[in-house]
């Protein structure tokens, strides 16, 4: 996999809190939802997936940017809207079963739109929210989504959850922390990761603070090649 290697430079308007570029995204309808957003790599060849699931008052568009940039426009995005908070800003997660039904609704509608997308290798990327919701539902989605980003999730993990994630064909898990109880967590979490038989890793940003950005993003650009070794 090519990821980029100018981080300072491509992600300074990210880490300056700049609005993120709309170039080479579009809206995809999901049935039952609110759209996603959709980015396509160039070429004609397959490329695997990234759906990205933002944390309480986030933005897909947002999301979309910043793991276009992570991974240097080579997969396919899919970044969840969720529900709209209103007149305050921003989307949510209701819970779980909301989200995995999103999920499943997205992908449905982004492989009937897109047949390049390929059918192995699927990224999940979670913030916040993202992280701890999708934690409790995406084991059961280890064929599609078989690695995990998990940045500031707040659930534990236990050994019967790690089985059924690997059991469907999951292999490895990131999760990155920049608060000290995050951190506490996921310490246990990769205990019970590795019996269920799940390769895992922790990187611990400390004070950086509940953000995907800062040291949590550098340390999670760091560990991609890990998390993504044999993907195309």
């Amino acid at each position: 996999m090519t990821l980029t290697k100018a981080l300072p430079i491509a992600l300074a308007g990210l880490l300056l809190g700049a609005a993120p570029v709309s170039e080479g995204f579009r809206s995809l309808e999901v049935p039952g939802f609110l759209p996603a957003v959709l980015f396509v790599p160039p070429g004609t060849a397959p490329r695997p997936l990234v759906v990205a699931a933002h944390g309480a008052g986030g933005s897909p568009e947002w999301d979309c940017e910043y793991w276009r940039r992570l991974t240097g426009g080579t997969r396919f995005l899919l970044c969840l809207r969720g529900k709209s908070m209103g007149a305050s800003g921003g989307f949510y997660y209701p819970n779980e079963h909301a989200l995995e039904a999103e999920l499943v609704a997205a992908e449905k509608a982004l492989r009937a739109a897109e047949p390049r997308v390929a059918a192995a290798d699927g990224l999940y990327a979670g913030f916040s929210q993202g992280a701890s919701m999708g934690s409790t539902m995406i084991g059961k989605h280890g064929t599609s989504f078989p690695t995990l980003v998990l940045q500031e999730g707040f659930q534990l993990w236990n050994i019967a959850r790690a089985r059924t994630f690997a059991e469907n064909g999951g292999r490895r898990v990131l999760l990155v922390c920049g608060t000290e109880q995050c951190q506490r967590i996921a310490t246990e979490t990769t205990r019970w990761l590795k019996r269920g038989g799940i390769d895992s890793r922790l990187e611990y940003a400390r004070g950086a603070g509940h953000t995907p950005l800062g040291e949590v993003l550098e340390r999670t650009q760091a560990a991609l090649p890990w998390l993504l070794q044999n993907a195309p």
